[in-house]
């Protein structure tokens, strides 16, 4: 249970809060948040652009490899099923 004691003290605290101050910091985080949140869209597209095209390489090139090599292909495949 709080005391009457602290809940007056932070009635006092609030009352001496500059509140064009406390909006400018408040715009301040806004502004900061606002280019935080771009630049890491921005990060994690590109990355995930490299990250799709690494994968599309792969299988591609796993394709090319099977089609090179048809009868070891099929070898394995009749053995794993």
């Amino acid at each position: 249970m709080a005391s009457w004691v602290g809940a007056e003290r932070k009635s006092r605290s609030l009352k001496e809060l500059d509140v064009g101050d406390l909006y400018d910091q408040l715009e301040s985080m806004a502004a900061y948040l606002k280019e935080l949140t771009s630049g890491f869209g921005k990060t994690t597209s590109r990355q995930f652009g490299r990250a799709r095209d690494v994968v599309a390489d792969t299988a591609h090139d796993a394709e090319a490899t099977m089609k090179d090599n048809l009868a070891a292909s099929l070898i394995l495949a009749v053995v794993s099923a």
